[in-house]
């Protein structure tokens, strides 16, 4: 028979309410002065907190930042779960896990952006629990991709050229998600390749990738754009108009249909 939970004592409360507070402040701090700039005498100063108290709760800053990264990648996971349960084809439930990443990145652009400073030589500093936490995160990411790819190939849809695999494939898709985003963050397409648009390239690149994997449909069979409209309309009709703009399902093309596309 289900009981009611435990109730929080007191001591825990003050426990919870005074990490709460740790990462607040050192996000905020991450954010402003970058990796080097958020010390932890910094986040001890700031919060009022003796460094002592703040050492209880975390090891060292990579700690910190860990436990900030584990905390945006649950945002972002909750949108990815939303996106693969779009009914169809797998090819367009991945571009609407597509859609909720660039949803999220453009919603939440420090979130993404503390994803990806939680990599590299952070972990090599980081508590094994904080780093297996945002593993672990990571992880179901790369499963949802996974599982897709899979399903794709059971249900004939997928038909992989030579020795190609699922394995292969997924890493492919994380490497753009993660690897395009954190170049977009750092403005390396503007500035070094003069590309305007990295979010609508990364788009292209994506159907490329898919189409020579034999990913089908093929762009040239499908009315991706309409897939694209319907996915913000049905699963992120919030977040969909707060990035493009009341009635602009079809994304940074506004209220209508754009029509045939460039490039296929």
């Amino acid at each position: 028979m289900a009981t009611d939970a435990e109730p929080i004592s007191p001591m825990m409360r003050r426990i919870q309410s005074r990490r709460k507070r740790i990462l607040t402040v050192a996000r905020e701090l991450l954010l402003q002065h970058g990796y080097y700039g958020m010390t932890m005498d910094a986040v001890a100063s700031a919060t009022g907190y003796p460094k002592g108290t703040i050492y209880l709760q975390f090891g060292c800053k990579e700690d910190v930042i860990l436990a900030l990264a584990a905390e945006c990648l649950d945002r972002r996971l909750a949108m990815i779960r939303r996106a693969i349960t779009y009914p169809g084809k797998t090819r367009a439930r991945a571009v609407a896990v597509g859609e909720a990443v660039s949803l999220f990145a453009r919603l939440r652009p420090d979130d993404s952006r503390i994803i990806h400073i939680a990599t590299g030589p952070i972990r090599e500093k980081g508590e094994a629990s904080r780093l297996d936490a945002v593993r672990r995160r990571e992880s179901e990411t790369v499963a949802v991709l996974h599982g897709l790819l899979t399903e794709a190939m059971r249900d004939g849809e997928l038909v992989f050229k030579g020795d190609a695999t699922v394995e292969e494939m997924a890493f492919g898709l994380c490497a753009l998600i993660e690897g395009g985003y954190t170049l977009i963050e750092g403005g390396f397409p503007e500035h070094t390749l003069g590309i305007e648009a990295p979010i609508l390239e990364m788009w292209w690149i994506f159907n490329r990738l898919a189409d020579a994997y034999g990913w089908r449909p093929y762009f040239r069979e499908w009315d991706w754009e309409e897939t694209l409209a319907d996915v913000r309309r049905n699963l992120f009709p919030v977040e969909a108009q707060l990035v493009y703009g009341e009635g602009c399902w079809y994304g940074d093309m506004g209220p209508k249909h754009p029509g045939a596309r460039r490039r296929f």
